[in-house]
Formats: structure tokens, C-alpha cells, sequence
């Protein structure tokens, strides 16, 4: 997470790790198609959503090692589902991508039940970040995906 600005800018300047920096470049490119950012602070938000600066949970960078009392994470939850329930009502969508870790996957549990029966879904593949990412660009490049 970039600290500065310390004002608000949008999610996808804010957050700078190589899922956001793979996703600023082919973002551009893409075309019929919402983005969404799954943050343990602000929730499910579009890129063009300001924040302002927070220290990462746990102090450090590494989502996958966040760990989420079951108040909070219920709760965030709930309110993750929610956004996404909003979001799936005003439009069809022919393939939904996603690509969290578990913790974070934790944070949508159970949207997969939200998704309609016509869409497709379709997570990250690989083991590691690396491949994760490099699943995620073939995906944005990909011309075909409905």
C-alpha cells in the first residue's frame, strides 16, 4: 500500500502490489468489464473508489498471513456479500475471475452461491503468486471469454 499521498486517492493508485500493478496495465485494455479490489480494510471496491492511507492489518504486506477475529470476519463478510449481491443484480455477467488468496477468500465466502447459473467461474490458477499473476494476465489478454 502506498503511504503516500496521505489524502485520498483511488484504490488503484493506493494499492500498489503486482496484482494491482498487472492489473493498471492491462486494465486499459480491457473491455466489458467491472473490476473489483477486495481490501481487509475498506471491503469489496472499485479501483476508482479515494481512500486514504491505513497501516496494513498485522503491519505488513502480506495479505496471505492476515489473520481475522470471527466478529470482524463474519462482519466483513456480510458486507462483502452484500456489495456483490448490489453488483450482480444491475448486470449480467458471462464470467466472473477472481483471484484472492485464502485469507482474503475468507472475506467472500460463499458468494459463489451468488453467482448466476449461466456465468462462468473461473479463479487464478497456480500455486504461488507468481502464477497466479501470470494466469491473471493471460486471462485480461485473452480476446474470447463468454
Amino acid at each position: 500500500m502506498t503511504k503516500e499521498p496521505k489524502e485520498p486517492i483511488p484504490a488503484a493508485q493506493r494499492f500498489d502490489g503486482i496484482i494491482m500493478r498487472v492489473t493498471r496495465k492491462y486494465a486499459s485494455k480491457l473491455k466489458n468489464v467491472d473490476i473489483l479490489i477486495l481490501s481487509p480494510t475498506h471491503g469489496l471496491i472499485p479501483p476508482e473508489k479515494k481512500i486514504p492511507y491505513s497501516q496494513p492489518l498485522g503491519g505488513g504486506w502480506k495479505w496471505n498471513k492476515v489473520q481475522f477475529s470471527k466478529d470482524k470476519l463474519e462482519e466483513a463478510r456480510v458486507t462483502n456479500l452484500r456489495v456483490l449481491k448490489e453488483i450482480l443484480s444491475k448486470r449480467q455477467y458471462c464470467e466472473i475471475y477472481v483471484n484472492v488468496g485464502k485469507a482474503m477468500l475468507q472475506l467472500i465466502e460463499g458468494f459463489e452461491e451468488m453467482i448466476p447459473q449461466n456465468a462462468k467461474l473461473t479463479y487464478a490458477r497456480g500455486r504461488g503468486i507468481g502464477p497466479k499473476i501470470a494466469d491473471m494476465k493471460n486471462w485480461m489478454e485473452s480476446k474470447a471469454r463468454c
